[in-house]
């Protein structure tokens, strides 16, 4: 049972689900709410939602594997899994089930929502998924790209699952009223961009991590088309951008509290939990002279990117505050 967990990567599966979670009851709910509306989407479909997102995860880490045997033999023989604990055809077969069970639920939620173009981000997912694993990660930039494009898209699913019942049901009065949700949307893409640009900062870090076994397979990674130089320039810049993104969003939108005070709260979370461990994890970077301390810069982005999420309760207990 170890080595399944390990192969479906449990504990990021678990993260996936949290977030979709988090993004509905922390985010989606209580700003509906302050339109005095309810969420339309039923629970038990939000929960088949949840399912079928993790179990295409969990394929994709699975056929990621199976086109990484020789490669993680090199970069990480301890946590080798296929082919020493498990056998890779089945682990293979496993993959086109879980497909298909994923491709199932989300085609019977997408007939009940009445809305069947969403029903072609998942099969697009799929597919990018196995490209990803069989070509793009061997490309310049292009598998880190879209792989934290994956990430980033599990917020933004959440809202328009979530949204588009809602305006089915209250079209009348969004039109006589004349608002929409677009806040919701602006919210839900702060935790999208979040999502991407630190997941993006981390693929280049574990790249540099990987660049001995990289080299063999032939990948034409950034440290490796460029060297480890540019790569931590480019880490760097990236870790520039982000802090400078949710400076002027804390700055511009919510360095006051609805008391007319300034958000201590909110300061200190991005201050504390996201810039400082940000900028430790680029000098972590910048002095690493072994595969150990790109490991731990990794490991500090991957805590980062949990705590980025976990801000959505911080926005919660605000908005409560503010409406009670």
């Amino acid at each position: 049972m170890k080595h399944i967990i390990r192969l479906i990567r449990l504990p990021n599966l678990l993260m996936m689900a949290a977030t979709m979670v988090l993004m509905r009851y922390c985010i989606i709910q209580p700003l509906v709410s302050h339109f005095y509306l309810k969420l339309a989407f039923p629970l038990t479909h939000f929960i088949l939602l949840v399912i079928s997102v993790t179990i295409i995860a969990a394929a994709g880490y699975i056929i990621n594997d199976y086109f990484d045997i020789n490669t993680d033999e090199v970069n990480r023989p301890e946590k080798v899994v296929l082919g020493q604990h498990i056998n890779p055809k089945s682990a293979y077969i496993a993959y086109f089930i879980m497909n298909f069970i994923a491709l199932c639920i989300t085609f019977y939620l997408s007939i009940q929502l009445g809305v069947m173009p969403l029903f072609t981000i998942f099969p697009i997912t799929i597919g990018v998924l196995w490209f990803y694993s069989t070509t793009y990660k061997k490309q310049l930039l292009i598998g880190n790209i879209l792989v934290s494009l994956m990430v980033a898209g599990v917020p933004l699913l959440v809202a328009m699952y979530e949204i588009l019942p809602i305006y089915k049901l209250n079209h009348q009065i969004f039109i006589k009223m004349k608002f929409n949700l677009n806040v919701v949307f602006a919210w839900i893409g702060m935790f999208t961009f979040f999502a991407f640009i630190v997941n993006l900062i981390r693929e280049l870090v574990k790249d540099s991590e990987d660049i001995e076994g990289d080299r063999i397979a032939g990948r034409n990674t950034l440290p490796v088309a460029f060297g480890l130089a540019l790569t931590r320039k480019v880490i760097a810049f990236l870790v520039f951008i982000t802090i400078s993104v949710l400076s002027y969003t804390f700055f511009k939108h919510l360095d006051e509290n609805c008391s007319g005070k300034t958000d201590i709260i909110t300061l200190l979370y991005f201050l504390m939990l996201i810039f400082i461990p940000l900028i430790i994890a680029t000098v972590v970077v910048f002095k690493a002279k072994e595969k150990k301390y790109f490991t731990l810069a990794s490991t500090i982005l991957k805590i980062v990117m949990v705590l980025g999420i976990l801000y959505s309760f911080v926005f919660w207990i605000n908005i409560i505050h503010c409406n009670g």
